[in-house]
């Protein structure tokens, strides 16, 4: 599947300067290959591309007081493998300690409080790939999207209690479920073609058969309709933008789109 992908993000800088970090490019690994990429920055500062070795990419600049915007364009291929019909559970002993870590609790993702809670409503099946499926389609049912019901600082048990949020506060959730069952599973930021109203879109990967499979708890998106730009333990280390310094933000403009196969005639 090919997608065409971008953003414009505009700011009013106040400071002398301000230091961006800018978690909004297309990965690169075995399952997101870049065909095309274009960055613009205006006006033109320096900048540096970090790159990290699972793919994900990172852009850094600075720049003075003023107007500022960067503008990224991208076509990405992405090919995600099917999840297999059955998934038997992982033995923590085993898993690598860079997996580990996403099976304990975070900032937004309080997994020890879900604990009980996860087991009565998920652990009916050894079956983990359908635990998440489950999770995924509970989470989903149970959600109310309601814009402006949560904040920065809003967790997965505010999210729980109030059954209301944003795709943020549905990943929030899924992943704290997953973790209170020992299924290790992160963050992801990304754009996601079909999203409506269109924008930056947070779903989420579980560690299932060796692998990290995509699942998207809000929308339904297909996994290879998504183009991941950031991953972390939850939003926290996921952020798609870093800012030092005072800024103004103009309203973020985000495009995603299948590209059509074109057929010889």
């Amino acid at each position: 599947m090919k997608l065409s992908v971008g953003c414009r993000l505009g700011y009013e800088i106040t400071t002398p300067q301000a230091a961006f970090t800018f978690n909004v490019l297309a990965n690169t690994n075995s399952q997101q290959r870049l065909l095309s990429e274009t960055i613009v920055c205006t006006p033109e500062v320096p900048r540096e591309m970090v790159e990290t070795e699972d793919g994900v990419r990172a852009l850094r600049c600075e720049a003075a007081a003023g107007p500022f915007e960067l503008s990224y364009a991208a076509t990405v291929e992405v090919d995600r493998p099917a999840l297999p019909a059955v998934v038997k559970a992982d033995l923590p002993s085993r898993l690598p300690l860079s997996i580990l870590t996403y099976t304990l609790p975070s900032r937004y993702c309080e997994s020890d409080r879900f604990a009980q809670i996860a087991w009565e409503l998920f652990g009916k099946t050894e079956d983990r790939a359908e635990q998440v499926r489950t999770i995924v389609r509970w989470v989903a049912d149970k959600m109310e999207y309601v814009p402006g019901s949560t904040d920065s600082r809003s967790s997965a048990w505010d999210v729980w209690l109030s059954r209301k949020g944003v795709c943020r506060d549905y990943t929030h959730l899924a992943i704290a479920f997953c973790r209170a069952l020992s299924i290790p599973a992160r963050y992801v930021g990304g754009f996601a073609a079909g999203l409506q109203p269109m924008d930056f879109h947070a779903c989420f990967e579980a560690y299932l058969g060796g692998e990290w499979r995509l699942f998207d708890p809000t929308d339904d998106i297909p996994p290879e309709h998504i183009a991941i730009i950031s991953r972390g333990r939850d939003a926290t280390s996921a952020a798609l933008t870093t800012i030092f310094g005072r800024v103004t933000t103009a309203p973020v403009k985000v495009t995603c789109a299948v590209v059509p196969d074109l057929k010889p005639v």
